[in-house]
């Protein structure tokens, strides 16, 4: 099974979320966490560190691992940790996301299209 990275990104009460680019394969358009897969010999804090630096520009330190789930095929475990922002203000960085946005906990549980077990995530 493969492994991926769910950065959780909180300030102000508000969530980071990015809207994922129409050319990716999997949950195209869909608001989710900024996340990506975990490389051969990689710890999944390493992962959380360079996905951030990859996808947003900014350097962030893991704090808390808060769980791990499966996706809905089962072809990946996803590893949720929360991390806060060291140095940069995020930014689209690359070709991932067509937008970043900061959401309350009132905005994520109306938001569309999401996982909605993501968002259970996020707000609990």
């Amino acid at each position: 099974m493969k492994e991926a990275v769910m950065i959780v990104l909180e300030k102000d009460g508000k969530f980071l979320l990015g809207k994922r680019s129409a050319w990716k394969a999997k949950a195209p358009g869909f608001w989710c966490p900024i996340s990506g897969h975990i490389e051969p010999n990689e710890t999944e804090e390493a992962a959380v560190i360079r996905e951030a630096q990859e996808e947003l520009g900014i350097v962030v330190r893991p704090t808390q691992k808060i769980t791990s789930t499966p996706t809905h095929d089962g072809r990946v475990m996803l590893h949720w940790w929360k991390a806060e922002i060291v140095s940069g203000t995020p930014v689209i960085n690359n070709n991932e996301n067509e937008v970043i946005h900061w959401f309350s906990r009132a905005e994520l549980k109306t938001l569309e299209p999401t996982f909605k077990e993501d968002i259970a995530i996020l707000i609990s």
